[in-house]
């Protein structure tokens, strides 16, 4: 079976890099491709060459593209230009959507013309979870739940003393801004891209007097959990802050192109 959904004119694209995700891709797409919204959205698969069934799989559910290098933000960036939506979510390829994600999303774009990117908030699983509501409220507990509560209390704090900071399993941006930002650039490692994405973000609404970023309190995805460890998490932290002033240029230097 190949994916032959044909959208005119798309509002939003999806944008999801790969690199042999052959064991999550698909239920990523499913929940992408079961979205409750009036709306058209396209889809892109971008893909880093893998080795594995990743682009069989793909393909049944999604446009995909060859990209030709390997790396999450040479993949987004390459993708971005083919991307017809005025709204682009980067989605990682192991992270889940609710069935109205996108129609939330949406609306606060639609209501709010000064936000120019956001993050839902995530909660890492296993692939089990549970769901509850508390009035008009969804709430989803899952096996990391102390994990979860420290990346809440990161992300809360950051927002509240003024350096709010973009969550890369779920970038959520408008296409111009995305534009007007540089796009994504690799710092010297993996970490940080998403930092140095958000910090451009910063150094754009401080030199324009204009618009915010923003993680969203009641809207969040789920993300695989497969590489959390204690150990990992405190090798990546140091790395970053041994690094961060690299990441801090990276920023200033896109923003002075501007």
């Amino acid at each position: 079976m190949k994916y032959k959904k044909k959208i005119s004119q798309p509002q939003i694209t999806v944008i999801i890099p790969t690199y042999n995700e052959e064991k999550n891709i698909k239920n990523t797409l499913l929940a992408v491709n079961n979205q409750i919204i009036r709306i058209p959205y396209e889809i892109i698969v971008v893909d880093g060459n893998s080795n594995d069934d990743t682009l069989k799989i793909a393909k049944q559910f999604s446009q995909v593209l060859l990209s030709p290098k390997k790396g999450k933000s040479y993949q987004l960036n390459y993708a971005v230009k083919k991307a017809r939506g005025s709204i682009i979510l980067f989605l990682d390829a192991d992270t889940l959507v609710d069935p109205y994600f996108l129609h939330k999303i949406y609306g606060i774009f639609k209501k709010h013309k000064n936000l120019l990117a956001c993050s839902a908030r995530f909660k890492y699983y296993n692939g089990k979870a549970i769901n509850f509501k508390i009035g008009n409220k969804h709430f989803i507990l899952t096996s990391y739940f102390f994990q979860n509560i420290f990346v809440h209390t990161w992300y809360f704090f950051k927002t509240l003393l003024g350096y709010p900071e973009l969550s890369g399993c779920n970038i959520i941006v408008r296409k111009e801004i995305f534009l007007k930002a540089g796009g994504f650039k690799q710092p010297p490692n993996s970490l940080g891209i998403d930092k140095v994405f958000s910090d451009s973000l910063l150094y754009l609404i401080k030199k324009f007097k204009l618009g915010k970023i923003k993680t969203l309190n009641f809207v969040s995805v789920l993300t695989s959990g497969r590489h959390l460890s204690l150990e990992r998490s405190i090798k990546r932290i140091k790395q970053y802050y041994s690094q961060k002033d690299i990441y801090y240029k990276l920023a200033r230097q896109i923003m002075e192109k501007t």
